[in-house]
């Protein structure tokens, strides 16, 4: 089972941050093991959006497909990502994007999985802390290749981002 839960600032305003981790469809264009998305089922109801997304994984030998339920709030800025199947025993991940007084972001990545393929489990064990931090660095190039940078010294910042983490 892996767990990894990443704080980073990014000095992007929050609102492109969530759009960009919202967009599904785009991380096959920026994270490399991502080969493919489908959306199967869309739902709407005022700014929160539901849905059933198909992604195909491609990582050295391996290929895989699996299916998650997302849920978008626009409202809150979170994405809340779960397993409706494949070969994992769990998956789930959380985004949530914090504003913050400069106009810059806090972005919160929590996730959570355990394949069910367990000489997989073993293989990837080693890399798991560099693909969590590989996802959020694809995330600011993205993010830094479509919107405009904003913020300022990070220190300007530093007890707000305190007071965020520890709320």
């Amino acid at each position: 089972m892996a767990r990894h839960h990443i704080w980073k600032r990014v000095k992007f305003c929050p609102d492109d941050v969530f759009m960009l981790a919202s967009d599904v469809c785009d991380y096959p264009n920026f994270i490399k093991f991502i080969s493919a998305v489908r959306i199967k089922n869309e739902q709407k109801k005022g700014h929160i959006r539901t849905l059933l997304a198909e992604v195909r994984i491609r990582y050295q030998f391996i290929r895989e497909r699996f299916s998650t339920h997302v849920h978008l709030n626009a409202g809150e800025r979170t994405v809340e990502v779960k397993l409706a199947r494949g070969p994992f025993r769990k998956l789930s991940n959380h985004w949530n994007v914090h504003a913050l007084d400069d106009g810059s972001s806090l972005v919160e990545f929590k996730v959570d999985y355990e394949l069910n393929i367990p000489f997989l489990s073993q293989l990837l064990s080693t890399r798991e802390d560099r693909a969590a931090a590989s996802i959020m660095k694809a995330f600011e190039r993205r993010a830094a290749e479509r919107f405009e940078g904003v913020g300022g010294e990070d220190q300007a910042v530093e007890a707000q981002i305190a007071a965020i983490k520890a709320s």
